[in-house]
């Protein structure tokens, strides 16, 4: 069954080097407005010979650029992800209109930063948030249970 975009959201916590799983409890990164795919895809590699009637392609790496997730401007979720800046961050993506992942749960290691975004006039403000991937993202829908505390506070756990 299709689902909307509704309810889609990141939700992120500060890394921690000794952790064995990604659960925790997570914070809205911002109530976007945008989101980019957290997975890129296989960079083509052509393998075409001599003996090949058209080109041939093998799969490469996975492309893994900056993201931006786009948002309205909220001091709460500015200064919170600034505070982050520098340090590792584990970042869930959770799609489906229940807005804890039943439809895909996708985990990563980043750096983020948010800036305020260009404006214009009579515009509402919005924000920026910059995602530099530090790990491969992890399709890990069965694997985690998410639960909405309610408080804009997010607890994972292991299925």
């Amino acid at each position: 069954m299709a689902s909307s975009s509704y309810l889609v959201r990141a939700i992120v916590k500060e890394h921690s080097a000794n952790q064995t799983n990604f659960a925790g409890t997570y914070n809205l990164l911002v109530k976007g407005k945008s989101m980019p795919s957290p997975v890129g895809s296989p960079n083509p590699l052509e393998s075409t010979t001599f003996e090949d009637a058209s080109q041939t392609f093998v799969e490469g790496v996975q492309t893994s650029d900056a993201q931006e997730i786009t948002g309205n401007l909220e001091k709460e979720h500015l200064q919170r992800i600034n505070a982050l800046k520098g340090k590792e961050l584990d970042i869930f993506y959770l799609y489906g209109t229940d807005g804890v992942g039943g439809v895909a749960k996708y985990v990563r290691t980043c750096t983020a930063i948010a800036t305020p975004s260009d404006v214009g006039v009579d515009e509402v403000l919005e924000m920026t948030v910059t995602v530099t991937p530090t790990s491969s993202a992890e399709e890990v829908t069965d694997d985690y249970v998410v639960t909405d505390n309610g408080d804009g506070t997010f607890t994972v756990t292991t299925a």
